[in-house]
């Protein structure tokens, strides 16, 4: 008698812990179909000349309303823009597949194949200009032509496909951070193309404000007053000091680090030499921009990297220091079964 009331006991408790997560799982349904909010229907288009590296592609959708558009190219780069189109030119032959995410719920994709551009054979028709390799949003950035014979210039500096400037050094001042991909065509003549490639950084968050007079705080250090000796010593004009550069780190040997995150073997600060101090170096994972210690937390949170199914690195360096200005980052996540289910 003992025994059978026991197995009824046991037999109860395997049934709630059966009904419990079922009931936890149709609440969690619930709450998201409640929540979802649906997209309208859209397609994006790949148009392009010749679909050969270094050649500009075109991105076009008919997306008719919209608050945020999020484009990723497949190679591990992508841009922020604020119209239905964007460019870009791709590095390495192979097949490729671009997306484009609406107001960060509603993503559509196009696959598109590039073929290694042919040999140019007579590189006096290729344009080349000045291009800056980092800029931020807000600021003016200066450009400046170095073609031998050039009368006529178009410039396109990749927050539209329209052209932006008709100067041979023109000015453009960016509005949405990214990289983003700058042409120039030569004497209307689309074989006389330069591309080349900047990094936008956000702009900077505003400086705290005196709230007693509404001006910015300064705060200066006392220093004594310089004697003869010392005015003379200040009068000489000081050698400038020597360019410091970062230790080099390949994407390869990144990523090893950024996987010893997610083991909980490295932090951030492990990473500061290599960004020359300044760990709010913009990161873009998966298309989404973030400094780069918010990164190494995404990572931490992984707790291992076993939970990681595909990782790809592509680092943005100063040509002077070496250091890392901006990075791109692509990561998969092994499913498991919560997230199979949901």
């Amino acid at each position: 008698m003992n025994r059978h009331i026991l197995n009824s006991r046991v037999d109860d408790r395997a049934i709630l812990t059966m009904i419990i997560p079922a009931v936890l799982s149709l609440l969690i349904m619930a709450w998201r179909f409640t929540n979802h909010t649906s997209c309208s229907p859209f397609t994006i288009t790949a148009r392009a000349n010749r679909y050969y590296t270094g050649e500009v592609v075109r991105f076009e959708s008919n997306i008719a309303s919209f608050n945020t558009l999020r484009w990723n190219f497949g190679d591990n780069q992508g841009n922020d823009t604020k119209i239905t189109s964007a460019v870009h030119s791709y590095d390495e032959p192979g097949e490729y597949t671009a997306s484009l995410t609406v107001n960060d719920e509603c993503t559509e994709y196009v696959r598109i194949v590039i073929i290694p551009a042919p040999h140019v054979e007579n590189p006096r028709m290729a344009a080349t200009f000045i291009c800056p390799q980092s800029a931020e949003v807000g600021k003016p950035v200066q450009f400046s032509d170095t073609t031998g014979g050039a009368r006529q210039w178009e410039w396109r500096f990749g927050e539209t496909a329209t052209v932006d400037a008709t100067a041979k050094d023109p000015k453009y001042t960016y509005t949405t951070p990214g990289l983003k991909t700058v042409t120039v065509v030569i004497n209307n003549d689309e074989r006389q193309m330069g591309i080349g490639k900047i990094y936008v950084n956000p702009a900077p968050a505003p400086r705290r404000k005196d709230r007693a007079n509404d001006r910015p705080i300064i705060v200066m250090q006392n220093r004594p007053a310089a004697g003869p000796a010392q005015a003379q010593q200040d009068s000489v004009k000081k050698e400038e000091p020597p360019v410091v550069k970062a230790p080099e780190i390949s994407d390869a040997g990144f990523e090893v680090l950024l996987r010893a995150v997610a083991n909980k073997q490295k932090t951030a600060d492990h990473f500061s030499p290599y960004f020359c101090g300044n760990l709010n170096v913009q990161a873009n994972l998966n298309g989404q921009m973030m400094p780069f210690t918010e990164l190494c937390n995404k990572f931490s949170s992984l707790k291992s990297e076993k939970k990681i199914k595909k990782l790809t690195i592509q680092l943005v360096k100063n040509e002077k220091t070496n250091c890392i200005i901006a990075l791109f980052v692509n990561l998969k996540e092994k499913e498991g079964l919560f997230n199979k289910i949901f």
